[in-house]
């Protein structure tokens, strides 16, 4: 099977994977991006050429209902099936899920790993802009600290001389621009409006609230 249509099959019929997702992921196949672990799992990152894999921690998974009853603390598929944990946005853990919303709307939504990112919360409004923000080209999207700055000056700050630069993902700007006529900003700022912390007191974030209301049943 696919990896394409395995994740499209992971998804459940109330909140499915979208149609912009499923063309960008069909896209990155095509271009040889989907890479195979030796237990035989697989992930996709954005990147086609190999070598470039531990340049980004970013990867499209498979979702497992596992990691949402995680969040959730339950097994009620009215609930779980609201929650598809599906990429991996840093290496401390970090992933970004889609969730449906009160008013039956699928949202983009950050879950951070608590030993290293804590943001929680809606990161965007829908599958469009996640692809954007995608495209900017950071080899991590868990750290709301570096949203203001570009990825070239994240890398400024960040690495050593020696290290080498992180390429863009140049085929995956170009499928984002040319066939989904969206643009790419310098800055996730231009795309994510605020973010929260999951060690916040109280919040206005939708999500922030709909997990702090399940913890606390």
């Amino acid at each position: 099977m696919k990896f394409t249509d395995e994740m499209a099959a992971a998804f459940p019929k109330r909140n499915p994977l979208p149609d912009v997702l499923r063309q960008a992921l069909q896209f990155m196949e095509e271009l040889g991006c989907v890479r195979t672990r030796r237990d035989g799992s697989r992930y996709m990152t954005v990147y086609p050429d190999p070598e470039h894999d531990n340049v980004t921690a970013n990867a499209f998974h498979v979702p497992d209902p596992a990691d949402t009853a995680g969040w959730t603390h339950c097994n009620d598929p009215e609930v779980n099936d609201r929650l598809v944990i599906f990429l991996r946005t840093g290496g401390d853990g970090s992933w970004a899920g889609l969730w449906l919303d009160d008013d039956g709307q699928q949202r983009i939504v950050h879950l951070g790993s608590g030993s290293g990112s804590v943001m929680l919360c809606v990161l965007t409004e829908n599958m469009e802009d996640l692809l954007r923000l995608l495209a900017i080209g950071y080899t991590e999207l868990c750290w709301p600290d570096d949203f203001e700055r570009t990825p070239d000056e994240v890398f400024e700050e960040q690495c050593d001389d020696d290290d080498d630069d992180t390429p863009p993902p140049l085929l995956f700007q170009d499928y984002v621009k040319e066939k989904l006529r969206l643009s790419i900003p310098e800055r996730a700022s231009e795309i994510v409006s605020s973010t929260v912390s999951m060690d916040e007191v109280e919040s206005r974030d939708p999500f922030w609230n709909w997990i702090k209301r399940l913890n606390d049943q």
